[in-house]
């Protein structure tokens, strides 16, 4: 099999892997964002005749910002560390020194990672709310930067290094 045609499938499946992360973690913090799966609030609490609802509320309100909070920074971290960890285990298996590389194949990449890249901005904002544009570009930076930088790069310098090694 062609090593141009693997090191393209092989980032088409690296692209569908760092969608799934981003638009996942995207969807799961505008799930917290609506409050879905926390702590509901209590609507009467009374010990010995005293009323104890906002105190409950209180406390209530706090676990519900801690979730989102520990959510949100989590769901960064774990995207730019699984993304970082695709770009570099992409680059490290299929480019190596003594390969060379078309120009088509280098359009082609850097076309994928941009649009995969603008794709996954554009999901993340349908799926959750244009409000949340923030939180999106949070957890879509990490793709094209990632990829440009370790995977991207490399190919293009082979490329540059082809014809000579000819």
């Amino acid at each position: 099999m062609n090593k141009d045609l693997i090191r393209r499938v092989l980032l088409v499946a690296v692209s569908i892997l760092n969608w799934i992360f981003s638009v996942g973690y995207i969807r799961e913090i505008y799930n917290i964002m609506l409050g879905e799966n926390l702590i509901e609030y209590v609507d009467n609490i009374n010990i010995d005749g005293s009323d104890f609802t906002p105190l409950a509320n209180l406390a209530v309100a706090g676990v519900n910002e801690l979730t989102a909070f520990l959510t949100i920074g989590s769901a960064v971290l774990f995207a730019t560390i699984f993304i970082l960890i695709f770009a570099v285990l992409l680059r490290v298996t299929t480019i190596r020194k003594k390969d060379i590389v078309t120009e088509s194949e280098v359009v082609f990449t850097k076309w994928l990672i941009m649009v995969s890249s603008v794709c996954a901005f554009i999901v993340g904002i349908l799926f959750t709310n244009i409000k949340l544009i923030g939180y999106v570009i949070g957890l879509s930076w990490q793709q094209p930067l990632f990829m440009m930088l370790i995977y991207y790069l490399s190919l293009k310098n082979r490329f540059k290094k082809g014809p000579e090694l000819m």
